[in-house]
């Protein structure tokens, strides 16, 4: 029983690769597993035919568009987040960039500077938001002198 234990804890860590805080990447990076960032990236940073995570540290930063199926950020991100399957804000991320997600988790502290668009199969049309001090979309404007 002990030896199926370690065997399927060196296969769980077996594709799993790390960007230390010292390293700076600069390229784009495919991957298959885990990638997990601490360093800095400069580039684009996406998933191989098998799948796999992406986690964003609290020291790491990438400069570029990620797209990956599952994806927890606790760092810095400067570029659009493509999240097909599931996407965490721990309390530290700050993302400069679009958020496309089909489920999200948010937690207080994290910050977004872009829009965050639902990726389904339902698109709609919403009307824009008021702005502030603007008369309510369908109110009239006349005055009633009776």
């Amino acid at each position: 029983m002990r030896r199926d234990k370690k065997n399927s804890g060196q296969q769980s860590f077996r594709d799993h690769t790390l960007i230390a805080p010292s390293a700076r990447v600069v390229g784009d990076i495919e991957f298959n597993g885990g990638l997990h960032v601490q360093g800095e990236v400069d580039g684009n940073i996406t998933v191989g035919s098998e799948g796999g995570q992406l986690v964003i540290g609290e020291t790491g930063v990438v400069r570029g568009e990620i797209r990956v199926p599952r994806i927890t950020i606790n760092g810095r991100v400067e570029g659009d987040v493509n999240a097909t399957e599931h996407l965490e804000l721990a309390s530290k991320a700050q993302v400069e960039g679009n958020v496309f997600y089909v489920t999200i988790e948010m937690l207080i502290g994290a910050r977004v500077n872009g829009k965050l668009v639902r990726l389904d199969e339902e698109r709609r049309n919403l009307p824009a938001p008021e702005k502030p001090g603007a008369a309510p979309a369908g109110a009239s404007t006349a005055t009633d002198n009776s």
